[in-house]
């Protein structure tokens, strides 16, 4: 299941959708949340990868992996957990997908593209550089 762009065009969320997050700072026509670590604005990590099971479609919702970056980790308010007999952490959030999906939109992540494998939901996003 493709989500539907021109190939070699990402796809981008509708615009304007605000939370009850209060914005703070205005910076190169981004607007960020009181709570983001300004100084992660250039984001070591451009590619996020989201995703969640098609019976969990209203969370948790797998928001990153042991490599994350902490700052925006802390930002969507994801806890760091290792599954017994995984030799890996990830971060999860009890959010549904669609409320991750908007607060990474806010600090300008944008979709790439999304699938489902197997009973998963996945969404790649990507910041383009500052």
């Amino acid at each position: 299941m493709e989500s539907g762009s021109a190939v070699g065009k990402p796809n981008t969320l509708p615009a304007g959708h605000l939370s009850r997050h209060s914005l703070a700072t205005q910076t190169e026509g981004h607007s960020f949340p009181r709570d983001y670590a300004l100084e992660r604005q250039k984001s070591k990590m451009p590619y996020v990868l989201i995703s969640t099971q098609i019976r969990l479609e209203t969370g948790p919702t797998m928001v990153g992996d042991e490599y994350s970056d902490p700052a925006i980790m802390n930002y969507l308010g994801a806890r760091k957990t290792t599954i017994l007999g995984n030799n890996f952490s990830e971060y999860h959030v009890d959010d549904p997908p669609r409320l991750v999906l908007d607060k990474l939109e806010k600090i300008g992540y944008r979709v790439v593209n999304m699938t489902g494998v197997g009973q998963t939901l996945v969404w790649c996003l990507h910041k383009e550089a500052v």
